[in-house]
């Protein structure tokens, strides 16, 4: 549709310029008149439609952002939690051994308990 506008527009123009010069009416002042509010015309239509597309491709563009940004990257692996831990519970850093003869020298992260140094 705006393409089809466009042309338009430019066929128009060009029409009128050429039956203008092809009989000799260049120098008319109403031919003149006619020709530049064909050619502003134009040139509004353009910049207007322009402004359109950008403001298109801009939305475009930030919805894809968004979008990107609330998906989840598949390549990066979810965080494991134990299958007994609330998942909407604050979570506490630090180690926490829960009671029990547990040598702090091997109290790590991520490992399961070792009593007595077994």
């Amino acid at each position: 549709m705006k393409s089809t506008i466009k042309l338009f527009l430019i066929l128009t123009t060009v029409t009128v310029v050429v039956v203008a010069w092809l009989t000799h009416q260049l120098n008319q002042p109403r031919m003149q008149l006619l020709i530049s509010v064909l050619i502003v015309l134009s040139l509004v239509v353009f910049f207007v439609v322009n402004m359109f597309e950008h403001r298109e491709e801009r939305k475009r563009r930030t919805e894809r952002e968004s979008r990107q940004k609330h998906e989840i990257d598949p390549s990066k692996p979810t965080p494991k939690r134990s299958d007994t831990s609330f998942s909407l519970k604050e979570r506490k850093s630090g180690l926490t051994w829960g009671g029990g003869n547990i040598k702090a020298s091997e109290a790590t992260r991520g490992t399961k308990r070792k009593f007595l140094g077994k």
